[in-house]
């Protein structure tokens, strides 16, 4: 339940939400234009745009330490969002265009709190409805020189797993972030698990790419991406130190939205 999958497509569920919430205010906005309660339509976009703005701003500010440059900072794929800072800045929007346009002041606050109704209400379903997830399991794989390696063995820390693929675009971009990040103090162990490959195309592509092996280990038969039902690649585990999994991210991780996933797993 952690994204939707149409065909090859793998869409997260809070962009559809704000989409559905924004379509639901809309609605509710012409119904209140018909009963005479004046056009908050064309406020809504703007709003919705400006708390995006906002919520980005204010995440990006809290881990600037961790975007290298500007375009970074405006790559939103890693969906790295400060929510509470999002609704606080659609709420101060909403008191804004009321005060400038008192004729929506019924409209407005309406349609607005509609939409935002609608989105809570659909992160509360999927919450409800996400399945337990299993704990970190009992499976032994095996690196790329064939040594064994028991993942319950690596229990008693935060762990960070990533599954990931050679022929996945958002994985080999995110690689060399991860590979640099098992190699420092990040306050997690960051485990490399490729799915569904053999060990001599994993190291023929290390090797093109001339990336350090981190100590990938293989899961040839995608156990783990079954396990834990997950629609695509990639896919982060951020799993606490007793081996339960406290999150799971679909798609492409920043250096910010890594360390606040390991930021997480030390509270």
């Amino acid at each position: 339940m952690d994204a939707l999958r149409l065909g090859p497509l793998v869409l997260p569920w809070a962009p559809l939400l704000l989409v559905l919430g924004y379509a639901v205010a809309v609605w509710v906005a012409g119904v209140a234009q018909k009963a005479g309660r004046g056009n908050a339509e064309p406020a809504l976009l703007p709003l919705l745009i400006w708390a995006l703005i906002v919520a980005r701003a204010v995440f990006v500010a809290r881990h600037s330490a961790d975007y290298s440059s500007v375009l970074a900072m405006i790559d939103i794929r890693d969906r790295g969002f400060d929510p509470w800072a999002g609704w606080a800045a659609a709420a101060a929007g909403v008191a804004f265009w009321v005060w400038r346009r008192p004729a929506l002041r019924m409209s407005l606050p309406l349609s607005a709190s509609t939409g935002a109704a609608m989105v809570l209400a659909g992160m509360g379903a999927l919450t409800l409805l996400q399945p337990a997830r299993p704990p970190l399991p009992d499976l032994t794989l095996q690196t790329l020189q064939g040594r064994s390696v028991a993942l319950a063995s690596l229990r008693g820390q935060p762990l960070v797993v990533n599954l990931w693929a050679t022929w996945c675009p958002p994985c080999r971009r995110e690689l060399p972030l991860l590979i640099q990040a098992a190699q420092q103090q990040t306050g997690a162990r960051i485990v490399l698990v490729n799915e569904g490959e053999a060990a001599p195309r994993v190291t023929a592509y290390l090797q093109r790419e001339k990336l350090t092996d981190p100590g990938v280990l293989l899961d040839p038969g995608n156990r783990l991406l079954a396990l834990y039902q997950s629609p695509g690649l990639p896919t982060t585990l951020f799993i606490r130190a007793d081996g339960t999994v406290q999150r799971v991210h679909i798609g492409e991780l920043s250096a910010a939205t890594l360390q606040q996933g390991i930021a997480a797993l030390q509270k």
